[in-house]
């Protein structure tokens, strides 16, 4: 059996990795080793994972200062010494079985990763919301899995520019990853570039149906908290990930582009909820985001790539900013 590294970066976690690092330790795969990067916790995560050590020697602590999740991943790259490494989120769990899955996606099709889907979890409620995916198995309820192995150009095209975007619930081959680490200037979207600066790697990736990822809705997640500045880092990704993807697959650039279009939307929202005195100071954030839009949009082909509602969105906010993002207040509140 391939030993695999599983690497939890977590800050201020007590109150969910114990419940995390019991679902790695109760994986059907045995031969693990867990990596918790601790990034500069005040609370009580430290003392949670030392004991759990003390009872599992499969668990490993890293203290560091915060640096952010990125730098967080990356040391448990450089300390680990699997053949295979997947992510795990410390308010996240999985399933019993994601890892031996995960495994057999990769060694029956030949893949250089193998992604499998997740469930949103609140983190309280059972049965489906939950998904305690052992016992849906047994009793007969789970719907069939199916899995696909596609080529490089098509996990771009139909995966990666589809959402697909995720670091987690993915099981990497090391000799894919090699010296290609998170890149540590980037707060949001440091996951799909992570993958981005995978392709020069990857021949074959495997994509299975089978929900083994319990993601949780955390308001504290990067993605739900209030609007900062490193929201714009969701832009910077997308321009960074079309120069890379459009320059060896020149006619994904009409979908790039839509994509880059709805995240500047996206972040725009963010900015629309803040108290209208708040919004004064990220006046410039406003017109970065209007920028990208309209960028964004001059690529032929662009508009036909927008999801529903978005060509509506996106004309208004490029003629009239300001009244966007009143309009959007206004229907949020």
């Amino acid at each position: 059996m391939e030993k695999i590294s599983v690497i939890v970066p977590v800050k201020n976690g007590a109150a969910w990795i114990k419940e995390c690092l019991n679902s790695i330790q109760n994986q059907t795969w045995r031969n693990i080793e867990i990596l918790v990067v601790n990034n500069g916790s005040t609370d009580d995560t430290e003392t949670i994972v030392k004991e759990l050590a003390q009872q599992d020697d499969r668990i490993q602590l890293f203290n560091q200062k915060d640096q952010g999740v990125s730098a967080g991943r990356n040391l448990g790259i450089e300390q680990s010494c699997g053949e295979l490494i997947t992510f795990v989120d410390a308010d996240d769990k999985i399933d019993v079985h994601m890892l031996e899955e995960l495994v057999q996606c990769l060694k029956n099709e030949n893949s250089d990763l193998a992604v499998c889907d997740y469930i949103r979890w609140d983190g309280k409620n059972t049965c489906q919301q939950e998904g305690d995916i052992s016992e849906v198995r047994q009793s007969g309820k789970e719907s069939a899995k199916s899995q696909t192995t596609v080529t490089k150009e098509v996990y771009v095209s139909d995966y990666l520019l589809r959402g697909y975007t995720r670091c987690w619930s993915v099981l990497y081959r090391r000799s894919v990853i090699g010296d290609v680490r998170f890149r540590r200037e980037l707060a949001i979207g440091e996951d799909m570039m992570f993958l981005v600066d995978l392709l020069d790697r990857l021949q074959r990736v495997t994509i299975s149906s089978y929900k083994g990822y319990f993601y949780r809705i955390n308001p504290q997640g990067a993605m739900l908290r209030p609007f900062t500045r490193a929201y714009m880092d969701e832009i910077k990704a997308w321009r960074l990930a079309a120069d890379r993807i459009c320059s060896e697959y020149p006619e994904q650039k009409a979908r790039i582009s839509s994509i880059q279009a709805v995240s500047a939307i996206l972040v725009a929202g963010k900015l629309a909820v803040m108290a209208a005195n708040e919004r004064l100071r990220y006046q410039d954030c406003i017109l970065e985001c209007r920028l990208a839009v309209k960028e964004a949009l001059k690529v032929p082909g662009a508009r036909k790539e927008l999801p529903a509602g978005y060509g509506i969105k996106t004309v208004l906010f490029r003629v009239c900013p300001q009244g966007y993002i009143w309009l959007y207040h206004i229907w949020k509140k």
